[in-house]
């Protein structure tokens, strides 16, 4: 597959490039993953702004991977010598379409609670990959059918 790419700038607060500094942008994948016969592993795309700050990134899609996807970033930066000066770890899941994108459109914040747990007789519908199953009934903890098994719910 392809990559495809992914654009933005990198600034300093107060909207200057990191001026006097080498900044290097490294994406990385949430875990290791795959899609169409292509094994990805969690080996870093590295990308050093210009010197307007621009940047573009050719990243593989995460929306047609096998596993949730996303990129995780850290943003560092080495002085002029090339010592090493600051590194930034945001906390934000870069979600990337086929057709790429700016980054500012593509990246959120992780939700702070993934799972879900379902209590029911019967089987969720359409779970999500974090979905547990209560095999109970809620309404009636005295019923017959109740088994308190918790499964976890897969998808394949």
């Amino acid at each position: 597959m392809p990559t495809v790419p992914v654009t933005g700038n990198l600034r300093e607060a107060s909207g200057e490039h990191l001026v006097g500094k080498i900044p290097e942008i490294h994406f990385t994948l949430n875990a290791p993953n795959a899609k169409a016969g292509v094994m990805l592993p969690t080996e870093p795309v590295t990308v050093q702004p210009a010197a307007d700050g621009s940047f573009t990134a050719n990243l593989e899609s995460t929306i047609d991977m096998l596993d949730d996807a996303w990129y995780t970033l850290s943003i560092q930066w080495l002085d002029a010598a090339g010592n090493y000066v600051k590194a930034d770890f945001p906390d934000w899941q870069l979600h990337v379409p086929t057709g790429g994108g700016s980054f500012s459109d593509l990246f959120g914040r992780p939700p702070k609670n993934t799972a879900m747990v379902y209590v029911s007789l019967s089987a969720p519908s359409d779970p999500g990959k974090w979905t547990f199953w209560l095999k109970d009934d809620p309404a009636n903890p005295a019923n017959p059918l109740n088994t308190g098994q918790l499964y976890q719910w897969r998808k394949v």
